[in-house]
């Protein structure tokens, strides 16, 4: 797991809000009693609002990823 980031973050609620080039992270809830756990950050290439899906280039493997919004939540980076 990555560690959670430092700088001000921001919940999108609405892929639609993303723009390419944006900072992200995808976060899982692990349960009520603790913090959302961060899986993956990196910059948005791609949007798919009609499927709920992000892709990014991802900063830990360097591999482009899809990020699920139905199984996660997106935070900008600011």
């Amino acid at each position: 797991m990555l560690k959670e980031a430092t700088t001000h973050t921001t919940r999108i609620r609405a892929i639609s809000q993303l723009h390419r080039g944006d900072e992200i992270e995808a976060r899982l809830s692990v349960g009520p009693a603790y913090d959302d756990v961060v899986i993956r950050r990196g910059r948005v290439q791609e949007t798919a609002p009609g499927i709920g899906v992000v892709w990014i280039m991802d900063h830990a493997s360097g591999m482009r990823k899809a990020i699920n919004t139905d199984e996660c939540s997106v935070w900008r980076v600011a």
